[in-house]
């Protein structure tokens, strides 16, 4: 299942969209892309502050979570 995370940064308050995981509708008989996989980082987009959802500050920073199907 892939989650739509939208992420406060802590660094300069920037909101922000970041997909993990993929979709049911996903060709299985690919690799999952390194950039959807949870324990790839990503940065902000403004001040490029590394973060990643297994950090344990990362929940802190997620203003919502949406669950895509």
């Amino acid at each position: 299942m892939a989650q739509l995370y939208t992420i406060k940064c802590p660094k300069c308050g920037r909101v922000f969209n970041v997909l993990k995981g993929v979709t049911m509708s996903w060709d299985f008989s690919r690799p999952i892309p390194k950039n959807l996989q949870e324990d790839t980082p990503f940065n902000c987009p403004d001040c490029n502050h590394q973060m990643c959802v297994n950090d344990k500050i990362f929940q802190d920073c997620v203003v919502v979570i949406m669950h895509l199907d």
